[in-house]
């Protein structure tokens, strides 16, 4: 659902799992030091030295040796499971994971892509592949509905707006 009142709902631009490629990265991905600055969803890195549109603590100061300085390349200085990732320039979208490929396929849980369905898709995005802001599952305005975390359990709803499909 989205949160425009003239339009119900439309569909994530949730990324497809890949099965590997030559250039690829495993783990973490805490070490990486390439130059992609775009995210799965295909959204614009923030420098990392940069406060606006998302002002956040993941400084170089803060977060020493982990490659951030002033480029919005992608990084993980915090360990973030599901790898490398970037605050984006959209203010409708804080941050998101970025697409390095993995060397691996991934795990039966795909949680930050899909296949079928994508009923195990568990990332962050939380805007529509028009850009349109998602509207909170646990919200019944703009639009009322029957997809609520009691209605659908471990189907990954919550009081957050991230994209998700619980049927």
């Amino acid at each position: 659902y989205t949160t425009n009142p003239d339009q119900r709902w439309d569909y994530c631009g949730i990324p497809k799992c890949s099965t590997g490629s030559a250039s690829c990265w495993d783990g973490l991905q805490k070490d990486y030091r390439g130059p992609l600055q775009v995210t799965e969803s295909g959204e614009k890195c923030q420098k990392w030295t940069a406060q606006s549109p998302h002002s956040h603590s993941r400084t170089a100061a803060n977060y020493p040796d982990t490659g951030l300085g002033d480029h919005n390349y992608c990084r993980n200085p915090d360990n973030e499971e599901g790898g490398a990732w970037c605050y984006t320039t959209n203010p409708n979208q804080r941050w998101d994971y970025c697409a390095l490929r993995r060397c691996t396929p991934p795990p039966k849980s795909n949680k930050y892509c899909w296949d079928g369905l994508q009923k195990e898709y568990r990332g962050p995005k939380q805007t529509t592949r028009n850009g349109k802001p998602c509207q909170k599952w646990t919200a019944q305005s703009p639009h009322s509905h029957s997809r609520t975390p009691a209605n659908y359990p471990d189907s990954g709803l919550g009081d957050h707006n991230y994209c998700r499909n619980p049927d």
